[in-house]
């Protein structure tokens, strides 16, 4: 079979011929089923699956929620550079060149992604992330992407090493006079740390308050798309799968929560002097 441009450059940044051809179908419309990929593909059914398991780890994919299993092309931006950051030490002396590639095929590769999701169903709205990498530069994009205001419930475990570490994207994202507010939840952390960590943060313009424990994390952008992180309460490993929903009505309704305990929640400053961060 003849191996096309796109599928070479995939390939050379660490896919195999088979999830280069799966991703590139996955491209074409909003959604497939592992019928329709198996179809388009010309891979065997009984293959696809192993191959979409293969794919989603990677966060080149994505599995929708419903009655049947639907698959979702990653934005190739993301695509591109987890790829790039996946094999980066594998490929020390060949990154500048690979880094070239990259942008290249993330800009060839966006050009399909972009055309196809003017097709998207309108009751396809929640995107399922599994892989820890993946989920974190999903929320760089979508925070650079922010207008007018971002709100978060935050609490351990971090997508980062520390609540405090990565301040210059947020520091760019203030600039643009977006708005940001979040309540921090102190319970099982060293208070001299998360104090500091917590200053870093409010020296950026972030408007800040402290409670001794949240029900969950959760981030709102724009009262359109939330981001809701939840911990695996069953399985005894460290797992995150995140759930990102772009419905303005599902967004209100978390604003009218997260204002809830805004209210009750106490000021940074005061927690400084206090160390008492209850709900009122």
């Amino acid at each position: 079979m003849m191996i096309n441009d796109n599928t070479k450059k995939l390939i050379e940044l660490g896919l195999s011929q088979r999830e280069a051809r799966v991703y590139l179908v996955l491209l074409k419309k909003s959604n497939f089923t592992a019928t329709e990929i198996a179809k388009v593909s010309g891979i065997p059914r009984q293959k696809i699956y192993d191959i979409l398991d293969n794919l989603i780890k990677k966060g080149i994919c994505t599995e929708k929620v419903g009655k049947i299993k639907r698959y979702k092309a990653g934005e190739p931006e993301i695509v591109c550079r987890g790829l790039l950051e996946r094999y980066k030490n594998d490929f020390e002396s060949e990154l500048l060149e690979r880094e070239k590639l990259a942008r290249k095929l993330s800009r060839d590769l966006a050009v399909l992604y972009e055309r196809n999701q003017e097709r998207v169903d309108p009751l396809e709205y929640i995107v399922i992330l599994k892989d820890r990498r993946q989920t974190y530069r999903k929320w760089k994009l979508l925070q650079s992407r922010a207008q007018r205001e971002i709100l978060a419930f935050t609490k351990a475990p971090y997508t980062v090493s520390s609540p405090g570490e990565n301040i210059d994207d947020e520091i760019d994202v203030l600039k643009r006079k977006v708005k940001i507010r979040a309540i921090y939840e102190y319970k099982d952390v060293k208070k001299d740390e998360f104090v500091r960590a917590l200053s870093s943060w409010i020296s950026t313009g972030e408007e800040a308050r402290v409670v001794k424990e949240l029900p969950m994390k959760l981030v709102i952008l724009d009262e359109q798309i939330t981001i809701v992180p939840l911990n695996d309460p069953i399985s005894l490993e460290p797992s995150i799968t995140t759930m990102i929903i772009n419905h303005p009505g599902f967004a209100k309704a978390q604003k009218a929560v997260f204002e809830s305990y805004w209210e009750r929640a106490i000021p940074y400053e005061e927690f400084k002097a206090t160390g008492d961060g209850e709900l009122k």
